[in-house]
């Protein structure tokens, strides 16, 4: 039998984006446009899809007003207006539709359910089997023996099959007495009436006696008591109820079912349409390639021809940690070659390799510090990159996926296959044939080259080349010689805290489990709610679906109440040490003793770095163990030396609002947290609790803190740290004046932007959703000032660099955290380098604030506290 499957376009959006949008996440694109529901509704149908129907259709509302509305005025009165974030959607939808050659219709005056039902009458007379996708339960009504319906019941994943058999057992009623039960019952949803006081059970009891409305209405003088009196005086009510609740299965619309056949889509319609909202999972689904309309000839050499000009050369590194990648192969292209070397043929060609590693003849890649590394490691240098394809877009879109199919596809080449159709995933990745290799790499490194002069004029439009020529590019250069370099580790060092914290840990369990009267898994945040909010009994438990919440900030709060909970605390803090970085670190340490992270540069919004593998930046220093871990850090030659930024956030605070009297506090070289604490309560003698909730109020500004925020960090009443911000603006007007000017700026703009004119593109500042909306202004408040924060810290980088390079030193740069340099000194440089760091630091940028930078060395990271 063939099948139709009719869909309930109105439902099933608005499931989906119902599903996600009461947290605020809209799964925006770049431009900004919310596509949570269209996703969701996409997923649905491929999913439905998947079950090969012979028919498919979807049905829409027309609008508002239907003749139900002629019956009874404030039909659907009761709904609230319809979220802006979703309406935008809908049109989205119909495009998918037609892209994925998905028939839909909607007709004035009717409503889906009509339609669905006319369709799937007409269905039952030519023999086709109906199912029915809805969330809405008066659908119910159209089951029979021909006709199921799928009801998405959680979110718009699971669907649950309504036969006759499960709607009686669920209902308690047969599907064609559905309309009699909501006639009975009314819905609320549509603000349907039905008899007041009339529940579900009672519709049915009244149902199982007398089959339906009418037959109640002719005995209604025998039902007994209120119920019969309510149902004498409100039986119109319940017919009209029942005639609204009804679906229609005569609406005048043309029917041609082979016109709802399902023959599948054209790719590249669906590709484009998938490509335009950046709905890049399904574009992976479809594993479609657009033609290479030149037709390019991409050839696999042994030996390398003559690359005298220019050239745009990718890597084929085949594992994610690049320091320990085996190279596949080259791609290279330019207007006279375009072609793939095997890496051992590579290795063989002396020729190639000279020109590789030729600083005069400019290569163009994407994430060059990456091929730069892993080809150094499999013992081949490149220099002469001069064009990072990953970076410069990183720059004119920071929330791109860093994905060079989905970055090449931003630029206009749809040319790429996404990496897992070549190599597969998880664990079916595999190295692909040389014929593959040498078509992809081929196409990416004729990618990177046409596209190169379009990115390049991008920027200059934007005014955004010298942050990407002479920040970004040379601060890859210097990050793949850090990474390259790598930090010495103490193996035995780290051996000997596994013993300590595997002792203190042993304590802390046993100190826990006598609190506690009883032993159990402390690890386990189900039984460690148990034991304290139903053993224990300590107040304020919040229950959630999977147990008890013992998140941070609810034992903070019980710390007071009972000893235990800072003993669990602790041992919460210890045991993420010891897995994290007394195992973690020694599992990254290679061959050479040393530890080789990887920064991540096109990854934040802010133009901060990351580390990953192992993450570096995240070792904490606020705990003596955690302090601990650094001793493990040492030099491979003789001194650790690091020099960090003093308050460069306040600084550029203070410089991009212009105030006078922040400017002149850090220029006369006063504690700046003192200086705040005597202007905000008015004295000139501050004591350690005014100066730690001066300290307090100074970086919640940054950060764009709220007063309650600022009350549950520096312990007082909401209403105290609310007047501690109004003080601290009424103190320094200019920084309220820059904030709401950045705030508007955003506002109108849609970005804010760095001291060098890094732009983050904040899409929240304009949402309907207070609390979206607010994040949204945090951001703006916030990026410049971080965003130039880190802008700094790489130009002092290529200043200390080129300085270091100018002495011809053996000393290396070897670390970045946050706003902290890091290196490996020889004993003899030591002075040296003591001085011209401190020097390239404070003078890497011109502010009406000076810059400081305070420096320390030592025999480990650790001896530099």
């Amino acid at each position: 039998m063939e099948k139709i499957v009719l869909i309930d376009g109105n439902s099933l959006l608005y499931s989906a984006y119902h599903a996600t949008a009461y947290t605020g996440n809209f799964m925006r694109t770049s431009h900004g446009v919310p596509m949570n529901a269209v996703s969701g509704f996409a997923n649905m149908i491929e999913k439905l899809m998947q079950s090969a129907p012979d028919y498919v259709f979807v049905a829409f509302d027309y609008g508002k007003k239907t003749f139900r509305n002629e019956l009874m005025g404030d039909y659907k009165g009761t709904r609230k207006e319809t979220d802006e974030e979703l309406i935008c959607q809908f049109p989205i939808a119909r495009d998918y539709l037609k892209a994925r050659g998905i028939i839909y219709q909607e007709i004035e005056g009717y409503e889906a359910d009509d339609i669905i039902g006319t369709l799937s009458v007409e269905a039952k007379k030519r023999g086709i089997h109906v199912d029915i996708v809805t969330k809405d339960k008066d659908m119910m009504q159209l089951v029979d023996e021909n006709t199921t319906v799928l009801r998405n019941t959680t979110g718009v994943s699971e669907m649950v099959e309504m036969t006759p058999e499960t709607v009686f057992e669920k209902y308690g009623i047969r599907p064609d007495q559905f309309k009699d039960f909501l006639g009975l019952m009314g819905d609320a949803a549509d603000n349907i009436p039905g008899i007041k006081g009339v529940g579900e059970k009672t519709a049915v009891k009244l149902l199982t006696q007398f089959e339906s409305i009418e037959n109640m209405a002719e005995h209604a003088d025998e039902i007994k008591g209120k119920l019969g009196e309510k149902i004498r005086d409100q039986i119109e009510d319940a017919f009209l109820s029942k005639k609204i609740a009804t679906i229609k299965t005569d609406v005048p619309m043309e029917i041609e079912f082979e016109h709802y056949r399902n023959t599948g889509f054209d790719t590249e319609v669906l590709s484009a349409f998938c490509r335009e909202y950046e709905m890049n999972t399904l574009l992976r689904k479809i594993s479609t390639v657009v033609p290479d309309q030149s037709e390019t000839i991409m050839k696999q050499v042994t030996i390398m021809p003559s690359l005298t000009k220019d050239f745009a050369l990718s890597v084929a590194v085949y594992d994610h940690n690049y320091h320990k990648s085996i190279v596949l192969g080259y791609g290279v292209y330019n207007k006279d070659f375009c072609g793939y070397i095997s890496y051992e043929d590579a290795l063989a060609d002396e020729n190639f390799k000279k020109v590789l590693k030729d600083p005069a003849i400019k290569k163009y890649g994407y994430d060059i510090k990456k091929c730069m590394i892993a080809s150094k490691w499999n013992g081949i240098d490149i220099a002469g990159y001069d064009f990072d394809l990953q970076l410069s877009s990183y720059i004119l879109n920071p929330s791109l996926k860093d994905e060079i199919k989905l970055v090449m596809d931003f630029h206009g080449d749809h040319s790429l296959p996404f990496s897992e159709e070549i190599f597969g995933k998880g664990a079916k990745r595999k190295v692909p044939e040389n014929d593959v290799l040498t078509q992809y790499y081929g196409k990416i490194a004729k990618g990177i080259y046409e596209i190169k002069a379009h990115v390049e004029e991008q920027l200059r439009e934007q005014e955004q080349y010298d942050l990407y020529y002479n920040l970004e590019l040379p601060v890859a250069y210097i990050l793949a010689d850090m990474e390259f370099t790598g930090v010495k580790v103490d193996r035995q060092s780290l051996k000997d805290m596994e013993q300590d914290f595997n002792e203190t840990i042993q304590q802390l369990e046993k100190e826990i489990h006598l609190l506690a009267g009883v032993e159990f898994n402390i690890a386990s945040p189900k039984q460690l709610g148990e034991v304290l909010f139903e053993k224990l009994q300590l107040p304020n438990g919040k229950k959630t679906k999977t147990g008890y919440s013992t998140s941070v900030d609810v034992l903070e709060k019980l710390a007071p109440i009972h000893p235990i909970i800072d003993k669990v605390l602790k041992y919460r803090a210890i045991t993420k040490l010891y897995s994290t970085y007394i195992i973690g670190l020694q599992e990254q340490i290679f061959m050479d003793g040393k530890i080789h992270t990887m920064y991540n540069q096109a990854l934040t919004q802010t133009g901060r770095l990351s580390s990953t593998d192992p993450n570096l930046q995240n070792i904490p220093i606020r705990s003596e163990e955690g302090r601990m871990i650094r001793k493990a850090f040492i030099p491979s030659l003789d001194y650790i030396v690091s020099f960090d930024y003093s308050q460069i956030e306040l600084r550029v605070l203070a410089h991009m609002a212009n105030v006078q009297a922040l400017i002149d506090a850090f220029n006369q070289d006063m504690d700046i947290h003192t200086k705040t604490a005597q202007d905000i309560f008015d004295v000139s003698e501050v004591d350690s609790n005014m100066r730690r909730q001066a300290k307090a109020i100074n970086f919640g500004i940054i950060y764009g803190m709220s007063d309650f925020g600022l009350s549950e960090q520096i312990g007082v009443p909401v209403n105290v740290a609310k007047a501690f911000i109004q003080k601290y603006f009424e103190t320094y007007p200019g920084i309220k004046e820059f904030m709401d000017k950045e705030i508007e700026f955003c506002k109108e703009n849609g970005y804010v932007a760095t001291i060098l004119n890094r732009k983050r593109y904040i899409k929240e500042i304009n949402e309907k959703n207070y609390m979206v909306r607010e994040l949204g202004k945090r951001l703006a408040m916030n990026s410049p000032i971080q965003g130039s924060g880190a802008d700094i810290l790489k130009l002092a980088m290529i200043k200390v660099d080129e300085a270091m390079k100018a002495k011809q030193l053996k000393s290396k740069m070897i670390l970045q955290v946050h706003d902290e340099l890091i290196f490996d000194v020889k004993k003899e440089e030591l002075d040296v380098m003591m001085g011209l760091i401190k020097e390239c630091m404070e003078s890497a940028v011109e502010l009406r604030v000076k810059l400081k930078a305070d420096g320390a060395y030592g025999k480990s990271w650790y001896e530099l506290k």
